[in-house]
């Protein structure tokens, strides 16, 4: 191993350790959410609500070691049919054998996806060395590493950064197949690897179509060989062939049913203003185009979280036009016959005067306009490169944006902008935006003192507003990354579970709250009118083979209680704690 590569593999060490810090913070402080509840109970076969434990909740009373009765396979198909459309079959076989291995609590669930979301650190090294740099594969995984996106989806007991990594594994096949560099072993090697990475990426979350297709789209743009049309289309066979498996025999089978309902749904909330599950408009051009600008604009570091702040028609059109004139300046400024001195202060002056006429947000309209500036120089980079780094570049292109104008598309099919709310949706573009962006910075080093310096100064200023967003994530009130705007209390049914292990005596009966349920789709029917998911997750963190008597009861809706010689002691009062389910 050369000295070169050694200093790389210590810097890579130094990003992962502070990566694995960021996302190791706080990790189970919080409650878990709706997702996470059916994350854990679907993992252990257990329908939400209980379809399929109707002997234990029909029973007059049940004990943990009742609630954790067998589970077949079939058990487990229905669980992910109904309590996830079907979607997402390999993470929950990982998840289920993880939590075997490493018991079941939310640190340990959640900390299944910070292992993922560390491999994708490394896996944008590789990926940016090994098609462009070794610098770029640093600067890149050190983006990765403090990247919110990355960081929120590492907190959530969900498929997302599982799925993230597997589509970037599969491009790296798939770019490395379409160059044909390698020999004919080392070929079937790498189908093999795409075949498997991009088929359990479809069995991770079902938007990995997506990937695909731009994968389709670049093929058709750069393959010229009639062999390699042919085993990539054997690949793509093969990749869908255990998605279509699923969706045809397995626990699947229901999932497009279920998809259309939720479109269905989703429509009629759009239509009259239920916002049950956030703010969803139908899909007309002007509410997917302004619910599309937070997707595109949050996926450049530069300028995430840019238009949540951003306040004011005549303050936005200024600083476009400000961008604008300083990339007409830069172009144009070896033509200008003006003093020196003011051509090098030109940008501060201009900025300076934007910064005294904006009413509010003042330092980020300044770097909305820095950042116009300094996204235009991707065209030098361009005009720069080899014909091959060319054509790598056009996937970088096309990954970063294909994923989320398939969200679009979808959204004007079904009529709604669910999905364009939904940053996480379109989180299989970021690796490859963020490559494009350590180009770019490595770029700037080469520009003038003058430029160098302001594009760097504004750059750092928005690391510091990054930097409050991802502090808003870590105090739970940050509705983009963590869905909540106020903070989730710890788990209330651990520590719940906790007291009734130790207040627990013979004779006494825990009684878990119930609320009435409305279904709305033949897949939410259970078997009883009420909920009984208190009673299922407080479960999860009871010892499996106590023999604690449990039952539901119908005459309260927020309190876990022990009843005792004809008294019942409060074991808590689930009110306002729900985490976003009251």
């Amino acid at each position: 191993m050369s000295q070169t590569l050694k200093k790389d593999y210590v810097i890579l060490a130094g990003i992962l350790i502070f990566g694995f810090l960021l996302r190791i913070y706080h990790l189970d402080t919080y409650s878990i959410f709706f997702d996470e509840k059916s994350t854990m109970l679907v993992s252990q076969g257990i329908v939400l609500e209980g379809a399929n434990q109707k002997d234990v909740f029909l029973a007059p009373t049940f004990t943990p070691a009742q609630f954790w009765s067998h589970k077949s396979i079939d058990d487990y198909y229905e669980a992910m049919t109904r309590s996830d459309i079907g979607n997402s079959p390999f993470y929950y076989l990982l998840l289920h054998i993880w939590m075997d291995i490493f018991g079941l609590s939310d640190f340990s669930a959640r900390f299944f996806s910070v292992i993922f979301s560390m491999l994708i650190i490394g896996a944008t090294y590789f990926f940016g060395r090994r098609f462009f740099s070794s610098n770029t594969g640093l600067i890149a995984a050190a983006i990765v590493a403090v990247e919110p996106i990355f960081i929120a989806y590492s907190h959530q007991a969900r498929n997302y950064s599982l799925t993230f990594l597997l589509t970037l594994l599969a491009t790296h096949f798939f770019l490395q197949i379409i160059e044909d560099k390698a020999d004919r072993r080392n070929t079937l090697l790498l189908y093999v690897g795409y075949i498997l990475t991009s088929g359990l990426g479809l069995l991770s979350h079902f938007l990995t179509i997506s990937v695909l297709l731009t994968h389709g789209i670049y093929a058709l743009l750069f393959l010229r060989s009639i062999s390699g049309w042919v085993k990539m289309a054997i690949s793509g066979v093969l990749s869908l062939s255990g998605i279509t498996w699923w969706l045809l025999f397995g626990g699947g089978k229901y999932t497009l049913f279920s998809l259309n309902h939720q479109a269905v749904l989703y429509k009629k909330m759009a239509d009259t203003n239920d916002h049950t599950f956030g703010v969803i408009l139908p899909a007309t051009v002007k509410n997917v185009f302004l619910k599309s600008i937070p997707l595109f604009t949050d996926l450049i570091v530069f300028t995430n979280g840019l238009t949540d702040a951003l306040v004011g028609r005549k303050n936005m059109i200024l600083a476009i036009a400000i961008g604008i004139i300083l990339i007409i300046w830069f172009r144009t400024r070896t033509k200008i016959n003006i003093p020196v001195w003011l051509n090098q202060v030109f940008p501060y002056l201009l900025l300076l005067a934007g910064f005294l006429f904006y009413s509010n947000h003042r330092f980020q309209f300044c770097i909305l306009s820095v950042s116009i500036f300094a996204l235009s120089f991707i065209y030098d980079i361009h005009v720069n490169a080899s014909n091959q780094q060319k054509k790598r570049l056009w996937l970088l292109y096309l990954m970063g944006t294909v994923p989320t104008l398939f969200l679009i598309l979808m959204s004007f099919k079904n009529g709604h902008t669910y999905a364009i709310n939904q940053q996480r949706y379109s989180g299989f573009s970021f690796p490859y935006v963020i490559i494009l962006l350590s180009l770019l910075l490595q770029y700037y080093t080469s520009l003038p003192g003058t430029v160098r310096t302001l594009v760097f100064l504004f750059l750092t200023i928005q690391f510091y507003f990054v930097g409050q967003r991802l502090l808003e994530f870590y105090e739970d009130r940050s509705p983009k990354y963590g869905y909540f705007l106020t903070p989730r209390p710890a788990n209330p049914y651990h520590k719940a579970a906790r007291k009734i292990s130790a207040m627990y005596q013979k004779g006494d009966t825990v009684l878990y709250p119930v609320k009435y349920l409305v279904m709305k789709s033949e897949m939410d029917r259970t078997f009883l009118p009420y909920s009984v998911m208190d009673a299922q997750i407080t479960n999860l963190y009871l010892p499996k083979d106590a023999q604690f008597v449990q039952r539901v009861d119908t005459t309260q809706t927020d309190r876990i209680l022990i009843k005792r010689n004809g008294k019942k002691l409060e074991i808590i009062n689930l009110k306002g704690q729900r985490a976003g389910n009251d």
